[in-house]
């Protein structure tokens, strides 16, 4: 009984109190440790040097959420915690959903009333794709793709140096980027000519042979380039004698093989006046009567399948600005807005279910804010091969 007496009052001292509190922190301390992500310091500079956190707890799925709502410059920096988040940010599934998130910017070129200093720097917009710009520098004529929001540009071979349209497209179903180039050996006799540059594979144009539809009886008033969807359209407006008729060959991006039209002479009085526009990816032409735009849709060019009802944009909001409709023309239709060029002015967006105007852009700096070039579209992460950084 002395004994154990003895054995109880010597673990009740405070010496032996104390050795159980410091075992038990030491303890709790060794569990807490392994709940904890290891990190590994460099004692002398006291700098964390790596990072081995449990990241596999968290789902990829619920990481590429997270991140295809964040901006374009903070993906760039989150690419960089590991090599998990730096692969899934260039995965194609997680930029089409990073770009179907975020707002739309608009590109456009325009004539400043104060000229920069430095023109060698000076471009011009050609047209644009997924966030990426297709660029002319004015300087030396060379053309290049550039994505502003990664500063990477990727520069190209010289096309033909009479082209007067190139395209940018997008190939869903083959995944690459092509450039078409449109040019004319003769302006009189209308000698058009095509070449491709396919992003990644080719080094340089690859001339492809080009339908002539050229007739001596007729006069080439006008020809105009349209990309819509996969598809590349050159429509030509001739003259014979006091009437206008139009031809057009369209180039399918996929198989690279063309297809020659024939329009249809009662679908429009005078071709002269009519516009060929990008409309949700099919090509589409519109005229304005009165006050209203008519619009008709080319569903399949490959069937020459139209649309059932042709479309009525009425130009009532026009009436409020004297002059307004003589220099209205229509863009391109994109997410039921149809985007219009005021003459020099400015662009607007027309919502055509709701009738009206969702986006106006203007610019004071500019005396003039030209047609060509304009591009609409979001910010993306596409990195094309071969793309450098832009050089500062």
């Amino acid at each position: 009984m002395v004994n154990i007496f003895f054995k109880f009052t010597c673990c009740s001292s405070p010496r032996c109190l104390e050795t159980s509190n410091e075992e038990r922190t030491r303890i709790a301390n060794k569990e807490t440790m392994r709940a904890k992500p290891e990190i590994a310091v460099n004692k002398k500079s006291h700098e964390k040097i790596s990072i081995s956190a449990t990241q596999q707890s968290i789902p990829s799925d619920i990481v590429m959420e997270i991140l295809s709502w964040l901006p374009v410059k903070y993906v760039l920096r989150m690419k960089c915690v590991c090599r998990q988040w730096h692969t899934l940010t260039q995965d194609c599934l997680f930029i089409e959903k990073h770009m179907s998130r975020h707002r739309i910017k608009c590109s456009y070129n325009k004539i400043p009333i104060t000229p920069p200093g430095n023109s060698q720097d000076n471009f011009q917009l050609i047209c644009g794709c997924n966030g990426m710009l297709l660029k002319k520098r004015n300087a030396s004529n060379k053309f290049l793709i550039m994505n502003n929001a990664t500063r990477q540009m990727l520069e190209l071979p010289d096309p033909h140096k009479n082209s007067f349209g190139m395209t940018f497209s997008f190939v869903p179903s083959s995944g690459c980027y092509k450039l078409v180039s449109i040019y004319d050996d003769n302006e009189e006799t209308g000698n058009e000519g095509c070449e491709i540059l396919t992003i990644g594979s080719d080094n340089s144009w690859r001339t492809i042979n080009f339908p002539s539809l050229n007739d001596a009886n007729k006069k080439r008033e006008k020809i105009v380039v349209v990309s819509a969807g996969e598809a590349v359209h050159c429509i030509k407006i001739n003259k014979f004698r006091t009437c206008f008729c139009a031809e057009m060959v369209s180039l399918d991006l996929e198989s690279e093989s063309f297809k020659s039209t024939i329009m249809p002479k009662g679908l429009f009085s005078n071709w002269e006046k009519v516009w060929a526009l990008d409309w949700n990816g099919c090509l589409s032409f519109a005229v304005r009567v009165e006050e209203v735009i008519n619009v008709v849709v080319l569903e399949d060019y490959k069937k020459l399948k139209w649309g059932e009802e042709k479309i009525v944009i009425p130009l009532a909001f026009t009436n409020s600005t004297p002059n307004l409709m003589e220099d209205l023309i229509p863009l391109f239709a994109q997410n039921g807005d149809l985007w219009f060029w005021v003459k020099d002015k400015k662009f607007f967006a027309y919502n055509i279910e709701s009738g009206k105007i969702n986006c106006i852009i203007s610019d004071p700096e500019a005396s003039k804010m030209e047609k060509c070039g304009f591009y609409v579209g979001p910010s993306s992460l596409i990195n094309l091969k071969g793309m450098q950084p832009v050089k500062k």
